[in-house]
């Protein structure tokens, strides 16, 4: 009799807490959910340093144990204290990862405390051997200089930590997934073959969004709905633009003068700003706006609960994305703009990135509508007349919306992109395993 082959074990290492950022809860808990749907044995440790009050839970979600570390506060991220705080909880989540006996980890982000974890994992293979887990390394977000050190507000040693945190992390690794082309390369210019990489965008679980959008359905945003929802604003007639943003990817200026641009075609059109920028982003484009007299095109909704966002952002006719042509955001995957495609809200977005791959493409026929309008990145003039035209023309809007809504619910749920990460968990079994084979001895 053959005997049963074990079910795979796999732990995935998320880098911070579920709130306030998004990288845990929209990214590798769905994944984590979406691998154990396939009959795997799945975890998720997480290390709260950034929002402490998560600590100290350990439940269950979709079949996936997720386990919460308890943290006692927090360190500022500029502080040298981090040089003490960081490999003191890398310890206690590569601790707790191996605990649990995994097959494979699959670590996110190659710096501060998940890489960290990683790098006290491989040092433990050389005594362990085979019997250590196989790691796979997810990048996100290009994270040393020229992407996420520029918007951060680190001192000189610690993005140079960043740096070669990310330089040797992703090198290292068994296997890496990619939430971008630009990751991708990224990771073959480290060395990782076209075997061991594998690109993950990323996706929507549905069990995520209650609310949102009818499971399996792929719609627009009815008229009732958005009427309701800008009476409330105080904008029942207006033409309404969105901008679902922590402005991250552009500078304020941009985003008022795109506006005015929009207003030199469609008199009365508004701006309606949805999110918060880490240093105030916001309020200086409400500034801006005032000192150059146009105060009434912009509408500043701020940071919105999850569970109020659906019906504030279908208020709008359609929505902008903006995404300056620098290399941090070509390496990134926007989320919000996937959210806003399963909405069913037609998108005119800068060509950057992942979100050409999100939106340039062709209907299913040579008839339908593509899922999105993409414009050369940072060019006012182009996204002001690709806007005014969609909020003159509202059929063209639906079909926009309606393609953009299939495309996202047909291409982008972690079901179908689960595939890629247990594929990278194969290939970094294999890779461990001729690794760590003992050579033969020479006669």
């Amino acid at each position: 009799m053959t005997e049963p082959t074990p079910t795979r074990r796999v732990t995935f290492i998320a880098p911070f807490a579920e709130a306030p950022k998004a990288t845990t809860s929209a990214r590798i808990i769905p994944l984590a959910r979406a691998v154990a749907r396939r009959g795997y044995h799945v975890s998720v440790i997480v290390p709260p340093y950034d929002n402490p009050a998560e600590g100290g839970r350990d439940r269950v979600d979709g079949g996936v144990r997720v386990l919460t570390l308890d943290v006692p506060g927090t360190v500022a991220e500029n502080s040298p204290w981090q040089a003490v705080a960081q490999p003191l909880l890398a310890a206690r989540v590569a601790r707790a990862a191996l605990a649990l006996r995994p097959d494979v980890v699959h670590v996110s982000k190659p710096k501060a405390v998940s890489g960290l974890a990683h790098a006290i994992i491989a040092g433990l293979r050389h005594l362990r051997g085979s019997a250590s887990p196989a790691v796979v390394v997810d990048t996100d977000d290009w994270e040393g200089d020229g992407g996420w050190n520029e918007y951060e507000t680190y001192p000189w040693w610690q993005r140079a930590v960043v740096n070669a945190q990310e330089w040797w992390g992703i090198g290292a690794a068994d296997a890496v997934t990619t939430a971008s082309r630009t990751l991708e390369a990224q990771a073959w210019s480290r060395g990782q073959p076209g075997s061991r990489t594998w690109y993950l965008p990323n996706g929507l679980d549905d069990a995520d969004y209650p609310g949102w959008w009818t499971p399996g359905v792929a719609d627009v945003p009815s008229a009732s709905d958005r009427t309701a929802a800008r009476s409330r604003l105080g904008l029942a007639d207006v033409p309404l633009v969105l901008l679902y943003t922590r402005f991250f990817e552009f500078a304020p200026p941009r985003a008022l003068a795109t506006i005015r641009a929009i207003r030199d075609r469609v008199p009365g059109a508004n701006l309606l700003v949805v999110g918060a920028g880490k240093f105030g982003q916001e309020r200086t484009l409400l500034e801006l706006a005032r000192a150059s007299g146009d105060a009434n095109a912009i509408t500043i909704a701020g940071w919105q609960a999850p569970a109020d966002l659906p019906a504030l952002l279908c208020a709008a006719d359609m929505a902008v994305a903006f995404a300056d042509d620098n290399l941090a955001n070509r390496a990134k995957c926007s989320v919000k703009l996937l959210q806003l495609m399963r909405l069913g809200l037609p998108v005119v977005a800068d060509a950057t990135g992942e979100q050409s791959s999100y939106l340039g493409t062709t209907g299913d026929s040579v008839t339908d509508a593509p899922p999105g309008i993409l414009v050369p990145a940072g060019d006012v003039a182009a996204m002001a007349e690709a806007a005014a035209s969609l909020l003159r023309d509202p059929i063209r809007r639906e079909a926009i919306g309606r393609a953009a809504a299939r495309r996202a619910r047909d291409h982008f749920g972690w079901d179908a992109l689960a595939p890629a990460a247990i594929a990278a968990h194969d290939a970094a079994l294999t890779r461990r395993d001729d690794t760590t084979r003992p050579s033969p001895r020479r006669a």
